[in-house]
Formats: C-alpha cells, sequence, structure tokens
C-alpha cells in the first residue's frame, strides 16, 4: 500500500507493542512488533487514528485475554511513549 510503512495482523502485534514499551525493552529481533516499536521511537509527534468497530471473532471467552480491546492497548502505548520515552501522542477514535 502506498504510503504505508508497516502493516500487521493487529492486535497481537499491539498487545506485543504496548508490553515492551511498558518494560522498557530494546528492539532487538525484525518481528512486526519491534519494527512497529522502531517507527515510533524514531517519531517525536505519534497520532494514533484507532477505528472502534468490535471484531466479533475476539468476542470467544475462551480466547487469551491478551486480545484487550483495541482502545485499552493504544492508550497503554500511548501512555507508555509519553511516560518512558518522552513522546507527545494523540489518538483519535473513529
Amino acid at each position: 500500500m502506498p504510503g504505508v510503512d508497516l502493516v500487521t495482523e493487529g492486535i497481537l502485534t499491539l498487545t506485543q507493542v504496548a508490553r515492551r514499551l511498558e518494560n522498557g525493552d530494546t528492539p532487538a529481533t525484525d518481528d512486526p512488533a519491534d519494527r512497529l516499536i522502531n517507527l515510533l521511537l524514531d517519531s517525536d509527534v505519534i497520532s494514533f487514528l484507532v477505528g472502534t468497530r468490535i471484531n466479533e471473532a475476539h468476542q470467544d471467552p475462551s480466547l487469551p485475554e491478551d486480545l484487550e480491546i483495541r482502545r485499552n492497548v493504544v492508550k497503554r502505548i500511548a501512555g507508555a511513549l509519553e511516560d518512558r520515552y518522552l513522546k507527545k501522542t494523540a489518538i483519535r477514535f473513529i
């Protein structure tokens, strides 16, 4: 896709990004989570545009707790970026 730096499967990668940023883990691999972390850390201002549609596939109670609501995971990422890495973030839900 023209103009897109990274495409992943979604909430699983975002959850890993949140965990690693909160723990202060240094990106050491070329997996999608570390690639996204590198993109975020290379930026001073990060704007998140987050869809709010519910993914019915993630509503199964037998799935891992890691499949948090996307809004919560993005808030965790933004919080870690601001608190630990002194980044300016904005979140817009659509």
